[in-house]
């Protein structure tokens, strides 16, 4: 059986009446169309068939596309995020939230009972939260473009290990020696990350499915200890007052 391809695809997701951004993966679309966050992530995403969460329509033409075609689709709702479900509009108490540490406010995004939804209102002492997806109901438009089919089994390591880290692919070294083992040095953002444990996992799995060759990944992590302030200060007097020889 052929290896599933690895793509990393640039995906933009609007609104197909209105052309207003929803999502998507280029910083500049974000900046341009006003829902630039610092604490999103504008990176192309890995695609493997089979595990990566995208339309059956967009997945189709992705994989029929070369590196460096772009494409455009249009979903109806029924092929993207489903029709808008009235009984999925509910009426909380604002003590019940309050009791659950949300500050009720209208067009906030909360967490209530394992679901994500909007809050349309708060009136009369009651929140009314939408549990429809933003774009339920609504026709959209997808705009992606091909940037990389990713074909050397090191960079399919380094491919995944990016994509499950949220970093650019470059910012990852990987190597492999004759016994099939990989050593992948991880971003220093990985240090900081609650669920870094479940992302190795992660890593782990999707490289004993995808990548064959390898039969043991070793994670190497490097802490760089900050110097304190004074130590800096000290080293930078010490190399103004080191004198310097020019040639004759």
């Amino acid at each position: 059986m052929a290896d599933k391809p690895f793509i990393l695809v640039s995906i933009t997701v609007r609104d197909a009446k209105t052309g207003s951004v929803y999502q998507t993966t280029k910083e500049e679309v974000a900046k341009e169309s006003g829902i630039y966050s610092e604490k999103s992530i504008y990176l192309p995403i890995l695609v493997i068939p089979g595990e990566a969460d995208l339309f059956p329509k967009v997945m189709e033409k992705v994989l029929e596309l070369n590196e460096g075609e772009k494409f455009k689709l249009e979903l109806d709702p029924e092929d993207a995020y489903g029709s808008y479900e009235r009984g999925k509009v509910r009426v909380y108490s604002i003590k019940r939230l309050e009791r659950g540490g949300i500050q009720p406010r209208v067009g906030e995004t909360v967490q209530i009972d394992r679901q994500t939804g909007v809050i349309q209102a708060v009136t009369g002492g009651r929140v009314t939260v939408d549990f429809n997806h933003p774009l339920a109901g609504k026709k959209i438009l997808i705009e992606g473009e091909i940037v990389r089919r990713i074909e050397d089994e090191l960079g399919r390591v380094r491919s995944i290990v990016a994509d499950s880290f949220d970093v650019p692919s470059e910012d990852i070294k990987v190597k492999q020696n004759e016994e099939g083992v990989v050593t992948v040095e991880l971003p220093s953002k990985a240090y900081v990350l609650r669920d870094a444990y479940s992302r190795k996992i992660r890593i782990l799995s999707l490289i004993m499915r995808h990548v064959k060759s390898v039969k043991k990944v070793r994670f190497l992590e490097e802490f760089e200890i900050p110097k304190k302030e004074k130590e800096e200060k000290k080293e930078e007097q010490e190399q103004e007052e080191t004198p310097t020889s020019e040639s004759q």
